[in-house]
């Protein structure tokens, strides 16, 4: 083969490399991109301490932009921290879980509520508000009815209208709460008619 005939060898292996570089680099383009373009991974945070006071503080304090789920164990604690808790929830378009063998009581059912995404596995239990260590029997009465509207109000925001509350202040005690094993029975409270539904209990 002559000088010229290998010009023309090594010129289409030049173009045959930069052909295959080229179609590589897009390749490669693309598939970056398409990693780019994933959503992050989403992370959940679990809650077990009774809601003290500070709780949603330090609740909104550990959050971060990945974490898009709660999962709730926990007996409950102080009901403005419980509200505020389901108003951050709420706030951040987050998913609630009771895990299987868990208990969510009280405050935490409540802040349970603000999730837009929900799924019971285990016990969530609700009851009228109490009061404890009360200095007398009007400021007991006083402070009750405050929780009570406080909460009722707060239901109404998450979405539960009055009947849920209704059904609340019928059936509990103070050792009786009013229970849900599955998240299709609390959805029932959504609906009109919600509060002739026979009530399940969980005992103290």
């Amino acid at each position: 083969m002559g000088r010229s005939g290998l010009d023309k060898v090594w010129k289409i292996l030049r173009s045959s490399r930069a052909r295959f570089a080229l179609i590589h680099g897009v390749i490669l383009m693309v598939l970056l991109i398409y990693i780019n373009s994933l959503p992050a991974k989403a992370d959940a945070i679990r809650l077990t301490e009774n809601f003290e006071p500070g709780a949603a503080q330090a609740f909104e304090h550990a959050l971060t932009p990945l974490i898009d789920t709660v999962i709730l164990d926990v007996s409950g604690g102080y009901l403005t921290e419980g509200l505020e808790i389901g108003r951050i929830i709420r706030a951040r378009q987050m998913r609630v879980i009771v895990p299987a063998g868990a208990t969510c009581l009280s405050a935490c059912a409540e802040a349970f509520l603000g999730g837009v995404q929900m799924q019971i596995d285990g016990t969530l239990a609700f009851h009228i508000p109490r009061v404890v260590r009360s200095s007398s029997r009007n400021q007991a009465f006083s402070q009750g009815l405050t929780g009570g509207t406080l909460t009722a109000i707060y239901r109404y925001e998450m979405g539960f209208g009055f009947d849920l509350t209704r059904s609340i202040n019928r059936w509990t005690t103070s050792n009786r709460l009013l229970a849900f094993e599955s998240t299709a029975e609390l959805m029932r409270y959504k609906g009109p008619g919600s509060g002739a539904q026979l009530p399940r209990f969980y005992q103290y």
